[in-house]
């Protein structure tokens, strides 16, 4: 069976990474021009796809489809139009309003774009999965959860996946399975929230445990990964390597940039919200060693769904999908552990090669340091914030972080691998859910 795992967004490696062989476990319809925007040559305007948001909401924008090139047309894009005389109607000459662009009505408010940080007003439903806000509701509001579901046990699930790159297929040079499961097909477990009750959204929490098992014993037993919310507060899903470990990235899978975690997540994700009533605004990984790992790989290509990750003993692959949006970070590491090291390791050094080359990664902190950029914080490491917390006291927080994406950094002097205790307390998962769970 899966080998029991130790805290909760949210992420892995193979067996010759991360994870020691002892380890016992994370429109406003408005900015719609009419067609009154044309004018008498014709001109298009260029581009005009960006004039919707993907979801409805009360700040579409019409981003770059509303502007006309004079002479070349005067109609927007496919769906960046303004009714005539409101600043997306042309002049004689062909060329629209200020440079074509729509009027008052057709552009959102700073807190209404779509863009990387999908953070839109009340409604928080566009862009990135529509973290922020009050979320969002999932198709599976108002249904019945299954017979088999429960709410003091983990229940299996199974999702399929296509789109799946050939070389993570039958015959391909990194295709893995377990019994009938493979990259294509794979198991989850779901656990429910104390009184579930399918008219309320809930909080989702994901956990990824180390290695050491199987899809088909996880199947057998299934089980949670390492979960950050006390039992019976949110609906906890258990995330399923295939043999060993998570194939998130580096030497595993040829230090590609994709990864099948992903589809392999968003299926799962997909699936819990068909099913369940979820608060879209508030989904986190988490992860120890192997599914730390996951978390730090998920929370960058996932970043569009994810809210926040929690990992512990694990790091960020130097080669990955491309990060899709801001993640609030709690991140526990030990100065002692020499399996998945915090580094930064350098390639120079004779001694950093063999684990580099292992773990196709430079180590914890750089994947900390990548968080900090992303989420806009200011500076590095060097621009901590004392101690974060009286009972977690080696924890530091970052200045210039967003209070929604705060970064949190505990180093552990002394501890090594498949350990979070430092004098006595427990940095993981104590802290995650106390820092995630407050999130605004």
């Amino acid at each position: 069976m899966a080998k029991p795992y130790r805290l909760l967004l949210l992420v892995p490696l193979s067996l010759l990474m991360a994870c020691g062989a002892s380890e016992t476990p994370q429109h406003d319809n408005g900015g719609s021009t009419g067609s009154g925007g044309t004018s008498s040559n014709g001109g298009t305007t260029g581009g005009g796809t960006g004039g919707t948001t993907s979801n409805p909401d009360t700040g579409g924008t019409t981003g770059a489809g509303g502007a006309t090139s004079p002479g070349t047309g005067g109609t927007t894009g496919a769906g960046g139009d303004t009714s005539p005389g409101t600043g997306g109607t042309t002049s004689a000459g062909g060329s629209t309003g200020n440079g074509g662009t729509t009027g008052a009505g057709g552009t959102t408010a700073s807190g209404g774009t779509t863009g990387a940080g999908g953070k839109t007003g009340s409604g928080g439903t566009t862009g990135f999965g529509g973290k922020t806000g009050t979320g969002g509701t999932a198709p599976g509001c108002g249904m019945p959860p299954a017979d088999t579901d429960s709410t003091t046990k983990f229940s299996l699930h199974e999702v399929h996946m296509t789109g799946i790159d050939a070389v993570y297929l039958a015959g391909g040079k990194y295709y893995d399975s377990s019994g009938k499961y493979d990259f294509t097909y794979r198991p989850y477990s779901v656990r429910l929230p104390t009184g579930y009750n399918p008219a309320k959204a809930y909080a989702v929490t994901v956990g990824g445990g180390g290695c050491g098992g199987s899809a088909t014993g996880f199947a057998n037993s299934p089980s949670g990964g390492q979960q950050i919310a006390p039992n019976g507060t949110t609906i906890q899903i258990g995330l399923s390597y295939l043999s060993g470990c998570f194939n998130d990235g580096g030497p595993s899978i040829g230090n590609r940039p994709d990864t099948p975690e992903q589809p392999y997540f968003r299926a799962v994700m997909a699936d819990v919200e068909a099913h369940y009533c979820v608060d879209k605004s508030k989904i986190f990984v988490s992860g120890s060693s192997s599914g730390a790992w996951e978390a730090y790989t998920l929370g960058c290509a996932a970043g569009d769904i994810i809210r926040g990750i929690s990992t512990d003993e694990g790091g960020m692959r130097m080669v990955r999908p491309p990060c899709t949006g801001p993640v609030a970070a709690v991140l526990v590491a030990g100065e002692a552990d020499t399996e998945n090291p915090i580094g930064p390791l350098d390639p120079n050094n004779k001694n950093d090669q063999g684990a580099i080359g292992r773990l196709g990664s430079y180590g914890s902190a750089p994947g900390r340091d990548e968080l900090l950029t992303r989420n806009g914080c200011i500076g590095n490491a060097a621009t901590a914030i004392g101690a974060f917390d009286a009972t977690y006291t080696q924890c530091v927080s970052y200045t210039g972080c967003p209070a929604a994406y705060p970064v949190i950094w505990c180093a552990l002097p002394g501890v090594g691998h498949n350990s979070s205790k430092y004098n006595n307390v427990d940095y993981s998962p104590g802290l995650a859910w106390k820092v995630l769970g407050a999130l605004p």
